[in-house]
């Protein structure tokens, strides 16, 4: 069981690193947009930073309830996110909405796994916390494909 825990803790460490790359994509994003969709965009943008901080400090700290220790450098960040940095260079609204779309795809699917894992140690509180996340990354999913939609 032990083992399995380690196991866990590890998953949901890749996912918060995961998520510190997200949130330096999103910003990127944020702060070179250009173009026609520009006062849609930005302003959603913020919101998805402030969420992104909201689920970064709650793995965090349930990594540390369940006798973990959470990842805190960038450079393990770097190490450990499945995630790709983006250049510095101006983006459109819908070049925006894309790649943030596709990050949200990975982080669900990464995701996942660690909510697979909890449920398997029968870790309902840490199966909660990430069903919450899905269900939001399911939600974005579905407007951003939407908004897309031609």
């Amino acid at each position: 069981m032990k083992k399995k825990q380690e196991e866990l803790i590890y998953q949901m460490n890749k996912f918060l690193a995961n998520l510190h790359i997200f949130k330096t994509i999103v910003h990127n994003y944020h702060w070179n947009l250009k173009g026609e969709h520009f006062f849609t965009i930005h302003p959603m943008l913020d919101g998805v930073m402030s969420e992104t901080d909201e689920h970064i400090d709650e793995v965090a700290e349930r990594i540390l309830m369940i006798g973990g220790r959470p990842f805190a450098s960038l450079k393990v960040y770097l190490e450990h996110s499945m995630l790709q940095e983006i250049e510095s260079k101006p983006y459109t609204g819908i070049e925006a909405v894309k790649g943030i779309l596709e990050n949200f795809k990975l982080l669900l699917d990464e995701m996942n796994v660690a909510l697979k894992m909890a449920g398997d140690l029968e870790d309902q509180e840490t199966a909660d916390l990430f069903t919450g996340i899905g269900a939001a990354y399911q939600k974005h999913i579905w407007m951003y494909t939407a908004w897309l939609t031609k």
